[in-house]
């Protein structure tokens, strides 16, 4: 990969792979950006990249120096395994390989889950979606919980929004363990990971130089709104 691919290279690598996602991606959901020319946003120009490599690993910091040529007005650390919160597969960790014949099965399992959850008409449901396993650090209904000896793990239905109703579209399973030390302090997405907080006591307790670190964002924010 000494030779950089030039632009007509990638534009028709581009044109190829918008041909691949509508018949084997988009009836999966997975995102691809609305763009006409490979260069038109980052994304556009990591997918032409990785498919005009087809079948070989891509070092990131080959699309970093494409997007330098390319677009200057990016940033130039690429960080193409963002692609796969699209739905794209990517082999491998740092070099990568795209497969565009298939969505990631996370990406499947995220899907299946959320259908799953529009249908859901218990928690025993819900449950099962996650295999009755908590959402939060992964503990087996019934079985002992690793962390807190022969204490035997129990499937609560913890808040994923505290601001929103209780219901199966606001709810995941979580253990004892973490549906008591979480409370409704946070607010989870729907993989049963913290995404923001929902009170003030997670910053009541934390350490000084975050407390001064939260007050300055908020004093700037407020200073622009």
């Amino acid at each position: 990969m000494n030779a950089l691919p030039n632009k007509d290279d990638l534009q028709s690598s581009w044109e190829d792979l918008q041909e691949i996602y509508t018949e084997y991606l988009k009836p999966h959901g997975v995102k691809i950006p609305s763009a006409e020319r490979y260069d038109e946003v980052a994304k556009s120009i990591w997918l032409s990249v990785l498919h005009y490599y087809s079948g070989k690993e891509v070092d990131k910091n080959t699309v970093s120096d494409i997007v330098k040529r390319d677009r200057p007005d990016l940033n130039h650390d690429q960080q193409v395994r963002h692609l796969k919160r699209d739905g794209w597969t990517l082999i491998g960790r740092g070099k990568h390989t795209l497969d565009p014949y298939r969505p990631s099965l996370e990406w499947i399992n995220t899907k299946n889950r959320r259908e799953g959850r529009l249908n859901a008409r218990s928690f025993d449901d819900i449950k099962t979606l996650f295999g009755n396993k908590c959402a939060t650090c992964g503990a087996r209904e019934g079985r002992p919980d690793p962390r807190y000896g022969e204490d035997t793990v129990q499937l609560q239905q913890g808040h994923m929004d505290p601001f929103k109703p209780v219901n199966m579209a606001n709810i995941i399973p979580q253990c004892q363990f973490c549906n008591r030390a979480y409370r409704s302090d946070y607010v989870f997405d729907e993989k049963g990971r913290v995404k923001a907080i929902a009170d003030i006591r997670p910053v009541k307790q934390a350490p000084l130089f975050v407390k001064k670190t939260v007050y300055r964002w908020l004093k700037d924010f407020f200073s622009k709104a």
